[in-house]
């Protein structure tokens, strides 16, 4: 990001193609596939347009999960000053991957497993998902965490905790 910022043209591409599925991901499953790919592009857009405001004071995934933290929160705002209700998306997560190894009962039921954990994580309160998702998607310590989130070290413990019980309840009947 630091040749990006210096005007080095060519350092964009290999700087999207390494956090382009962390990103998309971290949209996607909070939002239905409209407003994700919508999310995406405008947080692409803004470090296209302020590539020259980026200062490595900290490490550049904090930059970036932070701007997608941003236009995520600003996302929601905009849809609540419409009227609109939070947004769950209700795909199969594209990156449930098939295993050829398995016979069709094994693929349908892991494709159920899945779909119905995905669920769970979007019906998780809107800061409890977050938190998840970028622990799951960045391995993030509570502290990245909380200072991707605007937030306390000791709000995303809880934040974690909640939605680990809710997620452990919710596939209760799943796990033996």
């Amino acid at each position: 990001m630091t040749a990006y910022a210096r005007g080095d043209a060519a350092a964009f591409e290999p700087l999207y193609a390494r956090h382009r599925g962390a990103l998309y991901r971290y949209f996607r499953r909070q939002l239905d596939e409209a407003e994700a790919n919508d999310c995406f592009q405008t947080l692409w857009l803004k470090i296209i347009h302020y590539q020259d405001r980026y200062s490595p004071a900290a490490p550049f995934r904090h930059y970036l999960f932070t701007l997608a933290h941003n236009v995520l929160m600003d996302h929601y705002r905009e849809h609540r000053r419409k009227g609109g209700h939070e947004s769950h998306a209700e795909a199969v997560d594209p990156d449930t991957l098939a295993d050829p190894d398995d016979d069709p009962e094994q693929q349908h039921q892991r494709d159920e497993l899945t779909g119905h954990l995905h669920r769970l994580i979007r019906s998780l309160p809107m800061h409890q998902r977050e938190a998840w998702l970028l622990r799951q998607e960045t391995s993030f310590s509570t502290a990245e965490i909380a200072h991707v989130t605007g937030t306390t070290e000791e709000g995303v413990k809880s934040r974690l905790r909640y939605a680990r019980d809710k997620l452990k309840e919710g596939m209760a009947r799943y796990v033996r």
